[in-house]
């Protein structure tokens, strides 16, 4: 009896272990991104599905974060807050769509940049 007991508590306890490991979910984590003269920096960054991008600038100038293809939009088109941010703002973008994402200032698209979302 004290065996099954024990047999029970085990397999339960790995049974929670399992669970816990498998279906519990890291937090959403915010990252930033922020416009500069010299360009976007971060330029490249790798982040998980539902994590979230704040874009700033310090150009002193508006600027319109937005995903390729330049002028449309069009391959993310939810990435894209359809109007030019003040320079004293910041605009956040929550990315649901795993894949590469190349990104481009709308006003000046010299300035050019990728997400990659796992």
């Amino acid at each position: 009896m004290k065996k099954a007991f024990v047999y029970l508590a085990l397999l339960i306890g790995l049974g929670g272990l399992f669970f816990f490991f498998f279906n519990s979910k890291k937090p959403a984590k915010t990252y930033q991104i922020v416009l500069s003269e010299k360009g976007f920096t971060p330029k490249e960054i790798t982040i998980r599905q539902g994590d979230t991008v704040r874009f700033k600038t310090t150009r002193g100038k508006p600027f319109w974060p937005a995903s390729n293809l330049h002028p449309s939009h069009l391959l993310y088109s939810e990435f894209d807050p359809k109007e030019p941010v003040e320079p004293d703002s910041s605009w956040s973008f929550r990315f649901d769509k795993k894949g590469v994402w190349g990104f481009h200032d709308h006003l000046f698209p010299y300035y050019r940049g990728k997400i990659t979302v796992q």
